[in-house]
């Protein structure tokens, strides 16, 4: 992705958060620049990632195939008295831009409906090889309401409802074409994206960056290199 796509992406996020009355920690809004005169205070932030994160999964396609998170809280196994023992996102998704397929190992995860555009999730099992079963049934929960679902079943879910991911269970999500940029959120167990994420096809949740422009906002990733970048 270029630079100035996360930029631009970043700035969305933060337009149709305001628009929705939802605020994030004052650091979420610092500039680039800023994070340079920060010292052990956002030691926490950085070991546990928290903070933006904007992905088109290698697919060169985010209006498409993307989303744009904050991760607000999160932790990790290593060091499980520095971060929290549960991870909570907030995504933004513009109309009609998708997830790829794909599947946890460990993480269960509650896919929550806020407000703005309508919350579209499908859903399929996991065969042992890790393929796709495009057959069979299973069940799923909606706010503790247990839902039957076929494969490949799509679940329209309504703001303030939520549904429930367990470990391999394929999904993919997106905001429903037509409608208003989606305001989304993810409570789940402790999240480990380097390890935990298995994609359909060749999508990859980390992509190299292009830097033709200075970042405005970092995201997770780039707090190794702050000075190679402000």
């Amino acid at each position: 992705m270029k630079r100035s796509q996360i930029n631009a992406a970043l700035d969305l996020a933060q337009r149709t958060l305001a628009r929705h009355g939802i605020r994030l920690p004052e650091w979420a809004y610092w500039p680039a620049a800023r994070w340079k005169s920060a010292g052990k205070e956002v030691d926490r932030i950085k070991l546990n990632a928290l903070g933006w994160a904007c992905t088109d999964f290698g697919q060169g396609d985010f209006d498409n195939i993307g989303i744009t998170m904050f991760d607000a809280r999160n932790g990790t196994r290593e060091h499980p008295d520095q971060g929290t023992p549960y991870g909570e996102k907030i995504f933004v998704l513009k109309p009609g831009q998708r997830l790829p397929y794909h599947f946890h190992y460990t993480k269960t995860e509650d896919i929550i409906s806020y407000n703005g555009g309508t919350l579209m999730i499908q859903l399929f099992k996991a065969k042992d090889d890790e393929s796709m079963d495009e057959a069979s049934p299973g069940v799923v929960w909606c706010d503790g309401v247990e839902r039957p679902f076929t494969a490949g079943q799509v679940f329209e879910i309504p703001h303030g409802a939520s549904l429930t991911i367990v470990p391999g269970l394929y999904h993919r999500f997106w905001a429903k074409e037509g409608g208003d940029v989606l305001v989304g959120g993810e409570i789940s167990t402790i999240s480990v994206p380097k390890t935990d994420n298995h994609f359909g096809g060749n999508a990859r949740r980390f992509v190299a960056i292009e830097e033709d422009v200075p970042p405005t906002h970092l995201l997770n990733i780039d707090y190794p290199k702050l000075h190679e970048l402000v």
